[in-house]
């Protein structure tokens, strides 16, 4: 199966500078390692420019979802199997692509989200509104859409590009541009009965001051919210394969 791992970057140049030399254990599982530069000014492009990987970069600061969707574009165009997706801002350890990805190369799972609640994931210095209101969400959620989830905003993923082959919405669609994508889509897979979704201990770190997110207050949280929304009364979801 062949794998490539998608990493947006918005400016974050003091994260990407950290996180670069950190790639080496990420590569040992994927094929490539691609870069999504969301209209960075702040230097983040000029790392980007001198490194070795490949760079799509966009217009302007489309948006998270904007970048994931053309990175799976790239991705389905180049041939590749699986998508792996995780975040600039030094969050994420690469060292633990294995765990999101793994169970998708195994023929376990067709999506992969990462969970810091699970046994063997952990947040060190997540914040007490986070460690509040994200069980929250993922709690109703799991009501919701009949899967336990434990952590429905951790963007480290991994899933089979197939899956927006089969998809008779539209992954692409402007109103995705923010945190669309990422949010209707696993909506939308835990919907599917023929598709298998499973979460992966992961570590979430966060630093002990200053901004630690550019999700803005309350909106931010509206527009992640509303995905879900769209998706559980949408009638939309994937075409069915065992159909002749």
């Amino acid at each position: 199966m062949r794998a490539f791992l998608a990493i947006p970057v918005f400016d974050q140049v003091k994260q990407l500078r950290a996180l670069l030399p950190k790639l080496d254990a990420a590569r040992a599982h994927v094929e490539t390692v691609l870069f999504i530069d969301d209209g960075s000014t702040d230097g983040s492009e000029k790392l980007l420019a001198h490194g070795s990987d490949p760079v799509l970069t966009q217009p302007g600061n489309m948006g998270l979802g904007a970048a994931l969707a053309r990175a799976a574009r790239w991705g389905l165009t180049q041939g590749f199997d699986v998508m792996a997706i995780m975040a600039s801002n030094g969050k994420m350890q690469p060292d633990e692509l294995g765990r999101v990805l793994g169970p998708v190369i195994r023929d376990e799972a067709d999506f992969v989200t990462g969970s810091r609640f699970i046994p063997g994931g952990q947040s060190p210095n997540l914040p007490t509104f986070r460690k509040t209101v994200i069980p929250m969400g993922s709690a109703v959620v799991s009501r919701c859409f009949g899967q336990r989830i434990t952590d429905i905003t951790c963007g480290y993923r991994a899933f089979r590009l197939n899956i927006l082959e089969r998809a008779n919405f539209d992954w692409e669609s402007p109103w995705m541009r923010r945190y669309g994508f990422e949010q209707y889509l696993y909506a939308k897979v835990l919907m599917e009965p023929t598709l298998r979704a499973v979460e992966a201990p992961v570590t979430m770190a966060y630093p002990t001051r200053g901004p630690y997110s550019k999700i803005p207050p309350l909106v931010g949280w509206i527009d992640i919210a509303t995905p879900w929304l769209r998706a559980a009364f949408d009638g939309k979801g994937f075409e069915d394969v065992t159909k002749p």
